[in-house]
């Protein structure tokens, strides 16, 4: 057999193999698109992150600064942190992020405290000029909530 022979009894292979691969590839193009499931839409809460009717309480950071001071309130920068028995500090990992809102000079932030945690301390509220960026205040130490519903308010001054 010649090689003339040989590559005009393959040609109709090859040909057809690839008529083959391009309908297979088109085929998603030629189907309807299908459908996505739903997705679930979380629930708002009042509490950021954290749930209430556990029996829990708010704790509520009031930071005061002029807007003078501090002309970009949306990227203030808040993180509680807990003390360990060695007198270390460490970021509470739940609990920081941007203020909730500013009125009349007074930068808010609420976190929900489960009953769990209730009593426990001592913590404390850092606030920065923006994430990852300048330490504007450091509160006192405080301890969480005692009771059910009972919130503890911090408030500090910042200085720019």
């Amino acid at each position: 057999m010649t090689a003339r022979n040989r590559i005009s009894q393959i040609r109709p292979i090859v040909v057809g193999i690839t008529c083959i691969l391009l309908m297979i590839t088109s085929l998603p193009t030629l189907a309807a698109p299908l459908a996505l499931p739903p997705r679930p839409t979380p629930e708002p809460t009042d509490q950021p992150m954290f749930g209430s009717g556990d029996g829990g309480a708010p704790i509520e950071l009031l930071a005061h600064a002029s807007p003078a001071q501090l002309p970009h309130w949306q990227k203030v920068w808040t993180v509680v942190q807990w003390q360990d028995v060695q007198g270390n500090w460490h970021d509470v990992e739940g609990w920081r992020g941007s203020l909730d809102e500013i009125v009349a000079g007074k930068g808010r932030k609420t976190w929900w405290v489960y009953q769990r945690d209730l009593g426990k301390g001592p913590f404390h509220w850092q606030v920065y000029l923006g994430e990852g960026s300048r330490l504007l205040a450091t509160s006192e130490p405080f301890d969480l909530p005692s009771t059910a519903g009972a919130g503890v308010t911090v408030e500090m001054a910042l200085a720019p």
